[in-house]
């Protein structure tokens, strides 16, 4: 069941994501070449001036499970601490004018927690799927902000120097807000920084019951322009 909602979600954002491409190509905003540019030999578009734009990005990140926000909240606060972790994936963006772009992210990310008071530590695998409004503040520099819908892939616990799988017992979605700026290192090659801010409670049931907490994210990227 969890599989066929997976497809679900991830066919009707291909599809999402298709329709607007086409739309972009009849009304988008398309810079017209200056009389120097003309009279130079072809050259390939730069990104700036792409329409439509497929990348790939890998990076990592450092997040925390912050139990403090679950519901009930805790007798005693939770200490946690941070954890580095990666993400990797592919990305297509789609230029509405010259300062506003549309970016739809599909990630693979690893997040990683340890509880400080039971030294318990906690590896989440999510299909994690961004959509980003982009706004240009200058040519190499850009922001961006969006929500961000996360699939739970795999969930494990690690107590005492044993792993055990907790997928079935974690709640499947995170919804959450992103936020962050993009760099123009190079002509197809950016740096970008995020910080993810987990919106819903996930439920964790544990021996002693069930626990909630909210999720707290770091990104950085390398992304690739094709």
């Amino acid at each position: 069941m969890y599989i066929l909602k997976m497809k679900y979600i991830l066919t009707l954002s291909l599809i999402t994501c298709l329709c607007l491409q086409a739309k972009a190509q009849d009304t988008a905003y398309v810079p017209q070449p200056t009389i120097a540019a003309q009279e130079q030999p072809a050259q390939r578009t730069p990104f700036r001036n792409k329409v439509v734009y497929f990348g790939a990005s890998v990076g990592g990140n450092l997040s925390a499970m912050n139990f403090n926000k679950g519901y009930p909240r805790p007798a005693a606060p939770v200490e946690n601490q941070w954890k580095p972790g990666f993400t990797a994936g592919l990305l297509i963006g789609i230029r509405l004018n010259e300062k506003f772009a549309l970016q739809q992210d599909y990630l693979w990310t690893r997040m990683q927690s340890k509880e400080t008071s039971s030294a318990t530590a906690y590896v989440f695998d999510y299909l994690s799927l961004p959509v980003l409004i982009q706004y240009t503040v200058f040519p190499r520099v850009s922001l961006l902000a969006g929500p961000q819908f996360d699939l739970l892939i795999q969930a494990k616990k690690r107590v005492n120097g044993q792993t055990v799988t907790t997928t079935r017992d974690t709640e499947e979605r995170s919804i959450g807000a992103t936020a962050g700026v993009g760099v123009r290192l190079l002509n197809t090659l950016s740096f970008s920084a995020r910080y993810i801010h987990g919106m819903n409670h996930i439920g964790l049931r544990e021996s002693a019951g069930l626990q909630e907490f909210k999720f707290q994210s770091v990104q950085v990227s390398v992304v690739a322009i094709f």
